[in-house]
């Protein structure tokens, strides 16, 4: 897969994300006028969210693109984008993050596993 690949994927997840954001924007409307309850729109947000979390990853990939190497440019990229590294911080994507959840899903599956196991 190419850069420009990678690219092409996040712009078509950014604009699935900000149709879904105005979706949103529709379910919260349809809320007030009591067409739907509080639940189905808390489920709605919750997909939305699952959008977004899938574009920060892909965001800090797209990020990590553009990360110079030296040292010396590399200080002066992370100044520069101070704002962005941040959002990355608040939001907890990054590579630590990742792997800590990565992680936990599978410290989680092996447990299961082993369950599984034991009860045969």
């Amino acid at each position: 897969m190419a850069l420009i690949d990678v690219k092409e994927y996040y712009y078509t997840m950014l604009n699935q994300y900000l149709e879904a954001k105005n979706d949103l924007k529709d379910f919260e409307s349809a809320l007030q006028d009591g067409y739907i309850t509080e639940d189905r729109l808390v489920g709605v947000q919750e997909e939305v969210e699952k959008l977004k979390s899938n574009l920060d990853r892909i965001q800090y990939i797209m990020y990590l693109f553009e990360l110079p190497k030296r040292k010396g440019k590399k200080a002066k990229f992370i100044k520069a984008n101070e704002e962005l590294e941040k959002y990355f911080a608040e939001h907890k994507v990054n590579l630590k993050s990742i792997t800590d959840e990565n992680t936990s899903a599978l410290t989680g599956l092996r447990a299961e596993i082993k369950k599984l196991k034991e009860e045969k």
